[in-house]
């Protein structure tokens, strides 16, 4: 499970939800309540890094825009002038909007764009609170915001505005809200906790506001915490009245539910809840490029071990090679007195070189008797030779043996004759060159090579 700590901001009064999240549930762990004061010491102790933070901000800007009808990538750019026009007086703003639809204006498709904006000077004021003792805001909401994504109007109010009552830090927040968005609102404050009859002619003179002036018309009313369980009136509403039903994937008392719904709703898993973070870009930019080096960084320092123990790796094959090398240079060095007994050996054997060639040169010519001897051992059943040629070439006899085979099939002349060749091949003297045997009269041909014994 994953957890999670969502602070909020309620006049003089902040309060602290832990919960756990898993697979869309949300439950609730641990609540606080702290004064403002008190919120720096809780910062100081605490070990979480990232927070949640809803804050109901005592200064704000809202208005409906009307802008080109334009692509989506150059909406922002174009409500950032819008707003610089509206308000001088915000320098430096950060804001969310909501698309209400389109509207004719001047003869005109116009977008109808709800904006709300922040002074970056009050968020930098708050997230520097939570700054100078090492944590981070995560995501930052205003509370009407994270309210209306409470909100569930689905069958006969499909479509349809909601004009919702939350009681936050003893003020009432009005805001309107369809289908989980957020849309124009105003802070007020009751005459006491709940509503009482001042209150419902509040309540019936904001949605008078909400028709004449903002051309919205609200189809109920819907309470929020404190403002749904605290009704005393018995003046009446122009509108039908229901109280928010909580998603069952919230875990928690109903006590708990009423006292900390905003910083509870700010949990609550919404896949547009991002819509709303209203924190400055420079904040967020800081933080993602912060995220890219730390990621860096690891990376780095993966890719340093790995090299690291490649290196480690190659280091000991290297000693190994190193030893190995060290061993063959002492056993090298051991055998240095037998090169040195063959160098000597061989110093005297070239002294008596010049007498070996003498010999071997006065007995070089082959002995013709010999060679005839030699052919005679080559005696094989049914061949007879029937001459023999030998010519003389220097260093060795060139022997040319014709004859006959006498067998009368050709399986048995084929044996005879490569008996004949056995034989010649098997005398260490003689060197078959060419060998040719013709069937047609079973006579053959064989050209050898005659060396005769040499001394060296």
């Amino acid at each position: 499970m994953a957890r999670q700590v969502a602070v909020s901001f309620e006049n003089e009064t902040v309060k602290v939800v832990y919960a756990l999240s898993n697979r869309g549930d949300l439950l609730i762990e641990k609540t606080l309540t702290l004064r403002d004061k008190e919120f720096d010491e809780f910062l100081e102790r605490e070990k979480t890094r990232q927070f949640t933070v809803v804050c109901d901000f005592k200064s704000f800007y809202e208005d409906i825009l009307l802008i080109p009808s334009t692509g989506e990538k150059y909406v922002k750019n174009i409500i950032a002038s819008e707003i610089r026009k509206r308000f001088p007086e915000l320098k430096d703003p950060s804001f969310f909007y909501t698309a209400l639809g389109e509207k004719l204006h001047e003869g005109r498709m116009m977008k109808e764009i709800f904006i709300f904006a922040v002074s970056n000077e009050d968020l930098f004021g708050l997230i520097n609170r939570f700054g100078k003792y090492n944590k981070k805001i995560k995501r930052l909401y205003p509370s009407a915001f994270a309210l209306a994504h409470l909100l569930n109007l689905s069958g006969a109010n499909e479509g349809k505005f909601a004009l919702c009552i939350a009681e936050v830090g003893g003020n009432a927040a009005l805001f309107l809200a369809g289908d989980k968005k957020l849309l124009p609102f105003r802070a007020t404050r009751f005459s006491q906790k709940g509503i009482h009859n001042p209150d419902i002619q509040n309540i019936n003179m904001t949605i008078n506001y909400c028709r004449q002036s903002l051309k919205l018309n609200p189809s109920l009313i819907i309470l929020i915490g404190e403002a749904c369980y605290k009704y005393d009136s018995d003046m009446d509403l122009t509108l039908p009245v229901s109280c928010i039903m909580h998603p069952a994937s919230i875990l928690a008392s109903k006590e708990t539910l009423i006292e900390f719904i905003t910083p509870v709703s700010a949990l609550f898993p919404a896949k547009d809840m991002e819509e709303g973070n209203i924190l400055p870009w420079d904040y967020r930019n800081f933080y993602a490029r912060k995220a890219i080096i730390g990621y860096c960084i690891a990376l780095f320092l993966i890719l340093s071990l790995i090299g690291s123990g490649y290196t480690w790796m190659r280091m000991q094959g290297i000693l190994s090679l190193k030893e190995k090398t060290e061993s063959l240079r002492a056993e090298i060095k051991s055998m240095e007195p037998a090169f040195d007994n063959y160098r000597i050996k061989h110093k005297e054997l070239q002294g008596s070189l010049p007498l070996i060639n003498i010999i071997n040169s006065s007995g070089s010519a082959p002995d013709f008797q010999k060679a005839l001897l030699a052919i005679g051992q080559l005696y094989t059943k049914d061949i007879n030779i029937q001459s023999v040629q030998i010519n003389n070439e220097g260093a060795s006899l060139r022997l040319y043996i014709r004859g006959v085979i006498a067998s009368k099939g050709l399986i048995d002349m084929q044996n005879n004759y490569q008996a004949l060749l056995n034989a010649l091949k098997k005398n260490k003297e003689l060197e078959l060159l060419s060998e040719k045997i013709e069937l047609t009269d079973k006579s053959f041909q064989i050209e050898a090579g005659y060396k005769g014994n040499r001394i060296l």
